[in-house]
């Protein structure tokens, strides 16, 4: 019997033996197979069509300037019913953006925080994919502060030469000429007046607030309110008083975030392998951000109903590593508190409640 068992035993072996040599060797024609069956519903997905109606908090990146592979630089997208506003673009946004199933033709305005690079570097390849992937006929819009204008223009200056062999290559009706690059629209806040509204249509509206981000000249945060729901996004600041103020009773508080003590960690590390410019630098950006608790004050001050923590600096390349970003913040806030993915989302429907949950294809 053991002899028959054994035999058995053997011949299963050598079945999943051949069975795994056929799978590697004709792995690329089963990857093909995989590619074929899935590609419609890649290329046909529709973030905004999953989505009920209502003001939903898209995680298009979450990261900083730091190396962090599982990051894109800051992005942070909402949809409001069918319309669709990105708020920063940095590096890899139009990355994830496409891979949450959001189309760039369908972005309405692009809003800036403030000009750091790391929030407008990936700017031009959002507008790339606008103009190619959308044939839209007319450019991506960008709204920010005082100095957008010339951003956009040296962007689009930069991408000129590429934009005229792709026109040669593929046709005025694939690329049209009117669509190319980007389009600046430039605000600043009247004297005397704590806010503005940046934008009021259909029942959307986008207000724009100034938050300290010294040196940094205006920056900028923004409240977005629709079918009786709101989100506050905080821009890059140190704590400020004018964020609890924008955030008055929010729905959701989205603010970046500077783990002291993980940074303490980061700085320690340069300056004792002698990378005292970088180990300065670590020493330098705790002054204009905002750490965890500070972040959970504000939410607790504001009575905002949930608290999403961005931006997270520094970097978080170790499970876990998040959620002392989490720890902290809820030593101040009793609320629903999260250090946000790239690919989340959170729903806020015209009917009440929140739902989390995570887009990436």
């Amino acid at each position: 019997m053991k002899s028959r068992t054994g035999i058995i035993w053997l011949v299963v072996l050598a079945l999943l033996g051949v069975g795994a040599a056929a799978v590697y060797w004709f792995r690329a024609d089963i990857a093909t197979n995989i590619l074929r069956r899935a590609a419609s519903a890649g290329v046909g997905a529709s973030l905004k069509a999953e989505l009920p109606d209502g003001l939903h908090a898209v995680f298009c990146g979450t990261g900083s300037p730091l190396p962090d592979r599982s990051r894109a630089g800051p992005c942070f997208a909402v949809i409001a019913g069918e319309r669709v506003f990105v708020f920063d673009a940095g590096e890899g946004a139009s990355e994830t953006l496409a891979l949450m199933g959001v189309n760039a033709g369908d972005i309405e305005h692009v809003f800036l925080t403030h000009l750091h690079s790391d929030h407008f570097d990936g700017l031009a390849p959002l507008a790339l994919q606008h103009w190619a992937g959308a044939a839209s006929t007319t450019p991506l819009d960008v709204v920010g502060p005082i100095g957008t204008s010339r951003v956009a223009a040296g962007l689009n200056e930069a991408y000129t030469i590429d934009s005229g062999y792709r026109m040669a290559h593929h046709g005025p009706e694939i690329v049209p000429a009117g669509g190319f690059g980007l389009a600046a629209t430039e605000f600043a806040i009247p004297e005397g007046a704590s806010d503005l509204v940046v934008y009021d249509v259909d029942g959307v509206r986008i207000t724009a607030f100034g938050v300290d981000h010294a040196p940094v000249d205006n920056a900028f945060g923004y409240r977005i309110e629709y079918a009786g729901r709101s989100i506050v996004v905080s821009g890059d600041t140190s704590r400020a008083e004018s964020v609890a103020r924008a955030a008055r009773g929010a729905d959701l508080l989205v603010h970046e975030a500077i783990s002291t003590e993980l940074n303490a960690i980061m700085q320690d590390a340069a300056n004792s392998n002698d990378r005292r410019n970088v180990g300065t630098i670590f020493n330098d950006i705790l002054d204009y951000h905002t750490s965890p608790e500070d972040a959970g004050a504000v939410a607790t001050e504001a009575e905002a109903g949930a608290l999403a923590l961005t931006h997270l600096l520094p970097p978080t390349p170790i499970p876990g590593l998040d959620q002392v970003f989490v720890r902290a913040a809820r030593t101040t806030y009793a609320g629903p508190v999260w250090a946000m993915r790239d690919g989340d989302v959170i729903s806020l429907p015209r009917d009440g409640g929140l739902v989390r949950s995570h887009h990436m294809r």
